[in-house]
């Protein structure tokens, strides 16, 4: 998994700002396949953990392949926010 200098930026100050120690990447089945997630949770057991660019990232064991995600920002509506690419 890759996280741009953007991203980083946005995590770090979004985790120290709320005590958080990092972030978990989950995956689901869904009717249109799978479904990724970005979840504040801690890490579970069988998780892969990593630090890439000083951010813990803790990766579900069934999320085998991962080296082709990216964690970008993306301006929406919202405001600016994380997004997963593939």
């Amino acid at each position: 998994m890759m996280i741009t200098e953007e991203a980083r930026v946005l995590l770090k100050e979004f985790l120290e700002a709320r005590g958080l120690g990092g972030i978990r990447l989950t995956v689901e089945s869904g009717e249109l396949g799978p479904q990724f997630s970005i979840t504040f949770d801690g890490p579970q057991e069988f998780d892969v953990i990593q630090t890439i660019k000083g951010i813990q990232v803790a990766i579900d064991a069934q999320l085998t392949d991962t080296d082709l995600l990216v964690l970008d920002v993306e301006e929406g509506p919202g405001g600016r926010g994380i997004v997963l690419r593939s």
